[in-house]
């Protein structure tokens, strides 16, 4: 059960590094509609993490609607419309592409330098991608 990792020393609260991953993990398809996630001891045990941390995230996800709680049987995803996560894909892009603006604004890097690295980037993982496929 190695699907999560978090890095403690990267100043972003391990609650929210869990909660974006399994986010991002849902939106992706990673985990389908009734798939149970991992129990939050066992979560907290191979993360090396509080148990409150894992339910925090838990519970942000249960809030807005990408999972949900069974009585006696843990956390499964959430049916979800496509419709509104297509939406919510896009809208966690953005976010992350914001960022990154940020960031390379705040290193100096202007937003066409960062657009020729995203390009050159997005043309090595498609080459990697089409290789694989051979």
């Amino acid at each position: 059960m190695d699907q999560f990792t978090i890095s403690p020393s990267s100043g972003v609260p391990i609650y929210k590094q869990l909660f974006s991953q399994i986010e991002r993990m849902v939106l992706n398809g990673y985990f389908t509609v009734g798939d149970h996630l991992p129990s939050v001891r066992q979560v907290a045990i191979n993360l090396e993490v509080n148990p409150m941390t894992v339910s925090k995230a838990y519970g942000l996800l249960e809030e807005r609607g990408y999972l949900t709680r069974l009585r006696g049987k843990g956390m499964v995803v959430a049916q979800r419309d496509e419709a509104v996560s297509e939406q919510e894909k896009f809208k966690v892009l953005n976010k992350m592409i914001s960022d990154l603006l940020t960031q390379a604004q705040q290193m100096g890097v202007n937003e066409q330098e960062v657009i020729a690295l995203v390009t050159a980037s997005a043309s090595k993982n498609t080459m990697k991608s089409n290789k694989s496929k051979e």
